[in-house]
């Protein structure tokens, strides 16, 4: 860990080349869950694929909202997340320039981010890649059948005042959009049959969620999904 503030750290991973490419990748994972999706073990690992090609690597880690950060919006993670993490990594390698990875709505914040810099007439991020990435949202598939302007309204009131979203609401959402893989397989098998459920890093990554504040979840679903 190289950098920590009230929201992220980011995390500096050791080259494991003996020549490393002059401008550093730094990655921005989803903030709904942690950041090791894209380090599960050294056989799927993306950042063990990026080291080995001579990267290297920096990566956002968002902190899990507790009740004294509620009241941090979007553009806050824009600031003190994103852009902090790009200002960390120039720092410690002393390139004036970056290229930039973003995963899930991690990459919906780097482009946000990138437009950010490009209204600051910055171009120190030379490259960006996205990664399941939503940045069109007139067709948001099925998680649309979870985000309506009524609902949004019924919470808006408490979500501005600073109340928290669970990333267990979050997960259990996205978890019913595969719920014979991420559901029923384990009511069936576990419960049913009682045999127990054979380690799976994936699933352990999406039930370690993370709350998100009210003011950053009510403009995420507002600006871009409705």
């Amino acid at each position: 860990v190289v950098f920590r503030n009230e929201l992220v750290e980011v995390i500096q991973y050791a080259p494991a080349t003996p020549t490393v490419h002059r401008r550093p990748l730094v990655i921005v994972p989803p903030c709904i869950n942690k950041f090791y999706i894209l380090d599960l073990k050294p056989s799927n690992s993306f950042v063990r694929h990026a080291v080995l090609q001579g990267h290297t690597v920096f990566m956002v880690s968002w902190r899990n909202v507790p009740p004294e950060l509620g009241h941090l919006a979007w553009d806050d993670y824009l600031e003190d997340g994103v852009l902090a993490a790009f200002d960390v990594a120039k720092s410690v390698t002393g390139s004036r320039t970056i290229n930039a990875l973003g995963f899930c709505v991690g990459g919906t914040l780097l482009a946000c981010a990138l437009a950010v810099l490009g209204a600051r007439r910055d171009r120190s991020v030379e490259s960006a890649t996205f990664l399941t990435t939503m940045l069109d949202f007139e067709d948001p598939g099925e998680i649309g059948v979870y985000v309506s302007k009524d609902l949004l309204e019924a919470r808006r009131s408490a979500l501005m005042s600073g109340q928290r979203v669970h990333g267990s609401e979050l997960a259990g959402a996205f978890a019913s959009l595969r719920a014979n893989d991420l559901v029923w397989n384990y009511v069936i098998g576990n419960y049913l049959k009682g045999e127990t459920p054979p380690p799976f890093d994936l699933l352990y990554w999406n039930g370690d969620s993370a709350n998100l504040p009210g003011p950053m979840y009510v403009y995420y679903l507002r600006n871009l999904y409705l």
